[in-house]
């Protein structure tokens, strides 16, 4: 099943509206990864890739940038400890993420 999300809704910063086409893209990614977690199920960054629209590389490196702010977790199999000799990757939001998403979509 292949997804993409869109968003160009605006928002308000600081009382001035700013649609989502404004922000960086990398933030922009960002905010669709959350998204598509808020399901609360757990994904691969390969699930991920798929339903934000970007590639594997782009995906892991936001994922990465959004477990430091304890948005997500990431848990994972590294190769060596894999019987297919491959790593595995778990992701899932946080309740921080969920309410980052929340304050984002109520600005929206």
């Amino acid at each position: 099943m292949h997804y993409t999300l869109k968003i160009l809704l605006p928002i308000h910063v600081h009382g001035k509206k700013v649609h989502m086409r404004d922000l960086l893209i990398s933030d922009r990614r960002k905010i669709e990864i959350l998204k598509a977690l808020s399901d609360r199920k757990v994904y691969t960054y390969y699930q991920l890739s798929k339903i934000v629209g970007t590639n594997y590389n782009t995906v892991k490196k936001n994922c990465k940038f959004l477990e430091l702010l304890n948005f997500i977790e990431i848990s994972g199999i590294e190769r060596d400890e894999s019987a297919s000799g491959l790593p595995s990757y778990k992701i899932k939001i946080t309740e921080d993420g969920m309410n980052a998403l929340k304050n984002i979509r109520s600005k929206m």
